[in-house]
């Protein structure tokens, strides 16, 4: 324990749970405060899809942004961003009108979106300072974050109603803002390490310095895709099987539980391997997921395909961090930790918009054909360019 808490590890476990406390708080709960404050399904589908398209648009901006930090250092500039969340959750308690609450709601969602691959470059940067940090276990806290908060915030709404909802999430963003703010590689262990130099300064936009890793982008927008349309639609999933309420729950819960020792376990895993190894097998696992969830024929067999969850999208939740940092140069990280995350924010947006559209015109067995084929283009992709043949050239440090 001594030997831990001698680490940034402590330090970026509580940044990472509690932007996952404001992410369950936001996100988890957009249709239950939204519909309180008289938005339609319809509308708070279509501003759920407008904050991951402007999100999209604006991450490449503001990654750029984060390498060319001068006055601020990374974690305060993230928590610059933290701190206009805050002003828009308490524009939710001051102003009630319906189109304020969507349009700080709406600021609420792209500033959250814009927050990961800042976060994540963070930690990358301990990595990359030879600061000890384990940033699996310390993302592995923030879905345990994520399933404890999801169930408190379930009690309290229940007992204080939905208007509680920015109260909470003034909170988490709370501690989040400290927690970015004050983070400094770790602390005693690593304030006095010296950077480490960037190479020179190429002004060549990120997808033209760099054009591998534009099929690698299009492959983490499909298995995105695929991983989005399980969790996003889980109760039209289970009601053909005979399941309800009850029943998505266990499947969400069933999630949730397996995410959690493949990212604490990460660091051992990459000992073993690359990261590029462990993207390459968490592309087979998202395919396999989705395939056999559309082909689950009761419940008790959807609740097995689970066990996916774990080689999947957790495996590839803290692989794919690790990857960008390996891909690019130094002066690049946070955009490309940024272009990847934007990767997972367009396969938000095109599961809502093209699984809806399909569960309304043909049922959930069309919305989970889609998660199959963007789970096989994925894995696809992500298999060949990542290959050993087809191996992405890696640049030099320093």
């Amino acid at each position: 324990m001594k030997k831990l808490f001698a680490t940034a590890t402590p330090h970026y476990a509580w940044i990472q749970a509690s932007y996952w406390m404001a992410y369950c708080i936001l996100f988890s709960f957009s249709s239950l405060y939204l519909l309180d404050r008289g938005l339609t399904n319809g509308e708070i589908g279509l501003l759920l899809g407008l904050a991951g398209a402007l999100a999209s648009l604006l991450q490449p901006w503001v990654g750029a942004r984060g390498d060319r930090l001068r006055r601020l250092s990374l974690g305060q500039f993230a928590g610059a961003l933290v701190a206009a969340m805050g002003l828009c959750a308490v524009g939710l308690l001051l102003f009630p009108g319906k189109g304020a609450q969507a349009g700080l709601y709406l600021g609420l969602l792209v500033l959250l979106h814009l927050l990961a691959p800042l976060l994540y470059a963070l930690g990358m940067d301990c990595v990359n300072n030879q600061v000890p940090l384990n940033f699996g276990l310390s993302r592995g806290m923030g879905g345990m974050s994520f399933a404890l908060v999801s169930g408190l915030c379930g009690w309290v709404t229940a007992l204080a109603g939905p208007g509680v909802i920015p109260v909470l999430l003034l909170l988490a963003g709370g501690m989040l803002g400290v927690g970015a703010a004050t983070f400094r590689r770790g602390g005693p262990v690593g304030r006095n390490l010296p950077k480490a130099p960037p190479p020179p300064a190429d002004r060549r936009p990120f997808l033209k310095k760099y054009p591998q890793c534009r099929p690698l982008l299009a492959g983490a927008v499909l298995v995105c895709t695929s991983h989005n349309v399980l969790a996003s639609f889980c109760l039209q999933i289970v009601q053909p099987l005979g399941g309800g309420s009850g029943e998505m729950g266990w499947v969400l819960t069933l999630q949730g539980i397996m995410d959690i020792p493949a990212m604490v376990l990460f660091a051992l895993l990459l000992r073993r391997a690359r990261a590029r190894v462990w993207v390459r097998l968490a592309g087979v696992s998202f395919f396999l997921h989705a395939l056999l969830s559309w082909a689950a024929p009761n419940l008790p067999f959807l609740y097995a395909v689970q066990v996916f969850e774990m080689t999947g999208y957790a495996v590839y939740a803290v692989a794919s961090v690790y990857l960008v940092n390996d891909l690019v140069d130094l002066c690049d990280r946070v955009q490309g930790q940024t272009y990847f995350n934007m990767a997972n924010t367009l396969g938000i947006v095109a599961s809502s918009f093209a699984g809806g559209f399909l569960l309304d015109l043909a049922g959930p067995q069309a919305a989970l054909a889609l998660a199959a084929l963007t789970g096989a283009g994925g894995m696809g992709l992500l298999w060949v360019c990542l290959g050993r043949r087809a191996e992405v050239a890696e640049p030099q440090h320093g």
